[in-house]
Protein backbone atom coordinates (compact mmCIF):
# COMPACT_ATOMS: atom_id res chain seq x y z
CA UNK A 1 0.00 0.00 0.00
CA UNK A 2 3.21 2.08 0.85
CA UNK A 3 3.86 2.07 -2.72
CA UNK A 4 0.63 2.52 -4.85
CA UNK A 5 0.40 6.17 -2.08
CA UNK A 6 3.75 6.69 -3.04
CA UNK A 7 3.50 6.88 -6.48
CA UNK A 8 -0.19 9.15 -6.68
CA UNK A 9 2.05 11.38 -4.41
CA UNK A 10 4.59 11.45 -7.02
CA UNK A 11 1.69 11.46 -9.59
CA UNK A 12 0.78 14.56 -8.30
CA UNK A 13 3.67 16.18 -8.16
CA UNK A 14 4.12 15.78 -11.72
CA UNK A 15 0.55 16.85 -12.30
CA UNK A 16 0.99 20.17 -10.40
CA UNK A 17 4.38 20.77 -12.11
CA UNK A 18 2.56 20.00 -15.72
CA UNK A 19 -0.28 22.43 -15.05
CA UNK A 20 1.94 25.11 -14.07
CA UNK A 21 4.47 24.93 -17.11
CA UNK A 22 2.83 23.05 -19.65
CA UNK A 23 6.23 20.89 -20.51
CA UNK A 24 5.53 17.21 -20.41
CA UNK A 25 9.10 15.90 -19.86
CA UNK A 26 9.52 18.24 -17.53
CA UNK A 27 6.96 16.96 -15.21
CA UNK A 28 7.70 13.21 -15.87
CA UNK A 29 11.22 14.03 -14.34
CA UNK A 30 9.74 16.12 -11.65
CA UNK A 31 7.91 13.35 -10.92
CA UNK A 32 10.23 10.60 -10.77
CA UNK A 33 12.77 13.05 -8.81
CA UNK A 34 9.48 13.36 -6.11
CA UNK A 35 8.72 9.55 -6.63
CA UNK A 36 12.26 8.54 -5.56
CA UNK A 37 13.02 11.21 -2.49
CA UNK A 38 8.93 10.02 -1.54
CA UNK A 39 10.26 6.37 -1.40
CA UNK A 40 13.85 6.82 0.64
CA UNK A 41 12.01 9.26 2.86
CA UNK A 42 9.39 6.80 4.04
CA UNK A 43 11.71 4.07 4.55
CA UNK A 44 14.45 6.22 6.40
CA UNK A 45 11.21 7.24 8.72
CA UNK A 46 10.68 3.22 8.99
CA UNK A 47 13.96 2.43 9.05
CA UNK A 48 14.10 1.31 12.57
CA UNK A 49 12.67 -2.20 11.25
CA UNK A 50 14.81 -1.72 7.77
CA UNK A 51 16.43 -5.03 7.63
CA UNK A 52 12.50 -6.24 7.02
CA UNK A 53 12.22 -3.45 4.14
CA UNK A 54 14.49 -5.15 2.10
CA UNK A 55 11.84 -6.56 -0.12
CA UNK A 56 9.71 -3.46 -0.04
CA UNK A 57 13.45 -1.71 -1.66
CA UNK A 58 14.39 -3.98 -3.79
CA UNK A 59 10.53 -3.94 -6.46
CA UNK A 60 10.90 0.06 -6.64
CA UNK A 61 14.25 0.17 -7.47
CA UNK A 62 14.25 -2.12 -9.78
CA UNK A 63 11.06 -0.44 -11.59
CA UNK A 64 12.31 2.97 -11.11
CA UNK A 65 15.77 2.05 -12.77
CA UNK A 66 13.21 0.41 -15.81
CA UNK A 67 11.74 3.61 -16.11
CA UNK A 68 14.61 5.37 -16.02
CA UNK A 69 16.12 3.37 -18.89
CA UNK A 70 12.92 3.88 -21.18
CA UNK A 71 12.78 7.55 -20.46
CA UNK A 72 16.93 7.95 -21.31
CA UNK A 73 16.27 6.26 -24.22
CA UNK A 74 12.89 8.18 -25.24
CA UNK A 75 14.27 11.52 -24.50
CA UNK A 76 17.94 10.87 -26.24
CA UNK A 77 16.25 9.74 -29.47
CA UNK A 78 14.27 12.75 -29.34
CA UNK A 79 16.64 15.15 -28.91
CA UNK A 80 18.63 13.37 -31.89
CA UNK A 81 15.42 13.85 -34.08
CA UNK A 82 15.43 17.33 -32.82
CA UNK A 83 18.54 18.25 -33.71
CA UNK A 84 18.43 16.53 -37.41
CA UNK A 85 15.14 18.14 -38.11
CA UNK A 86 16.84 21.55 -36.85
CA UNK A 87 19.69 20.61 -39.31
CA UNK A 88 17.57 19.99 -42.25
CA UNK A 89 15.73 23.29 -41.92
CA UNK A 90 18.79 25.54 -41.56
CA UNK A 91 20.40 26.49 -44.87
Amino acid sequence: MKLLTTLLLAILVALGVYSARRRLLLALRVGAIAYVVLLFGRLFLSANSFADRWEDLIWPVFILLVAWAVLWAVSTTYEQRKASRKRRLTP
